[in-house]
């Protein structure tokens, strides 16, 4: 099950850096995506619905966007993995270069993803799924 997850979260990022939208294949129908607070893009986003808002929210901001997933972990309860990322575009507004490094815990069900914390930390992510640096 734990590839299983590693390649759910694979496949989310491919897909929103090669189309440009995450594949809601891999979301649940009540998935939670919630950034930290510290984010361009802030907030919670609920459903399918919240799914395409976010993108959306985040093309107002970034521009030639793209996410790199860096390092993955299975947190080893069947359901959980941690994930470093960079991410890479140029503000919209300002057309200053971002290249930012950040961390999510992405809980999957069922092949799906149910629910997506952000952290601007590295270490926060990893406390917030119980491991350590």
């Amino acid at each position: 099950m734990s590839e299983e997850n590693l390649e759910v979260v694979r496949r989310w990022w491919a897909s929103f850096n090669e189309q440009g939208m995450p594949s809601l294949d891999l979301c649940d129908e009540q998935v939670e995506v919630r950034n930290p607070p510290a984010f361009p893009v802030r907030g919670s986003y609920y459903g399918h619905e919240g799914v395409r808002q976010w993108r959306a929210d985040v093309f107002d901001v970034i521009d030639d966007v793209s996410v790199e997933a860096e390092k993955l972990f299975d947190v080893g309860d069947g359901e959980t993995v941690v994930m470093f990322l960079r991410l890479r575009g140029v503000g919209i507004y300002t057309r200053i270069p971002i290249d930012e490094t950040w961390a999510a815990v992405w809980t999957i069900r069922d092949a799906k993803l149910v629910h997506a914390q952000g952290y601007i930390s590295r270490r926060e992510a990893l406390e917030a799924a119980g491991l350590s640096e």
